[in-house]
């Protein structure tokens, strides 16, 4: 039965939809600045390899803390959207629509109110929760985390000369036109969502096998928004599983 929440109560049920998610967690929340104990809860479930969709305001400016928290979660999808102000927090069990932001200054200083619901008791209302939510991220973009290169080598040996090379093992080193080779002659691709190498040029699989499970779950899976191109693992704008290989690279590889 769903039920009406006053602040303390809308913070109680929050952190419980975090904590308690299974499957998967949503947060929808046009303003955010993450209080300490929330991060070690999302950062707990992001542990247990839960997929999380943060969504924001297109025109609110994430703060440093934010960002550098965000580069520690495996499992995150961060997406913002125009002239987002609803507030809802949901998990494949239950849901919470509030007035309170996922923002420290909310649950401080504001009074805030809200609703708990559930799949079990209100499904009704979960369902049409869960239809909103999807019509929502249809229109949301994601945003695109600058990556940290990774400072670690791995050595290989020539076949002609027999010397040990540096080669470094993060996509953003190379050259386009290195990177596009090394797809088609078989060496490595790259996930269409992290970036990462991956063993081989696969258009049925384009994606790593830690990224895949999390892509497996979005209901729009084949038109969803990825952020690199499968041959040179550029950051490209229009990439997707239905079309993972930007237009610069598809020109290279089929004509």
């Amino acid at each position: 039965m769903a039920k009406f929440l006053d602040g303390s109560g809308v913070q109680s049920v929050l952190t419980d939809i975090i904590k308690n998610a299974e499957k998967n967690l949503y947060i929808v929340t046009p303003y955010l600045k993450i209080p300490i104990q929330t991060k070690s809860y999302l950062k707990t479930t992001d542990k247990r390899n839960i997929p999380i969709t943060i969504v924001y305001r297109t025109d609110f400016t994430l703060n440093e803390e934010d960002i550098a928290f965000f580069h520690e979660l495996t499992h995150l999808e961060l997406l913002h959207c125009d002239n987002l102000h609803s507030k809802c927090y949901i998990n494949e069990k239950d849901g919470l629509i509030a007035s309170m932001n996922l923002h420290e200054h909310s649950q401080t200083h504001n009074w805030e109110m809200g609703i708990k619901f559930s799949k079990q008791d209100d499904l009704d209302i979960y369902k049409d929760v869960d239809k909103e939510l999807s019509h929502l991220l249809s229109l949301s973009k994601p945003h695109l985390l600058k990556k940290k290169v990774s400072e670690s080598k791995r050595y290989v040996e020539t076949s002609d000369s027999h010397k040990t090379v540096y080669k470094p093992k993060e996509a953003p080193n190379k050259g386009l036109f290195t990177k596009v080779l090394d797809s088609v002659i078989g060496e490595e691709a790259y996930c269409i969502r992290c970036g990462h190498s991956i063993a081989k040029y696969n258009l049925e699989k384009p994606l790593c096998n830690k990224c895949f499970p999390i892509w497996a779950n979005h209901k729009n899976k084949l038109k969803y928004p990825e952020k690199h191109c499968h041959a040179c693992g550029e950051l490209k704008s229009n990439i997707s599983f239905e079309k993972p290989v930007c237009y610069d690279c598809f020109c290279r590889l089929h004509t």
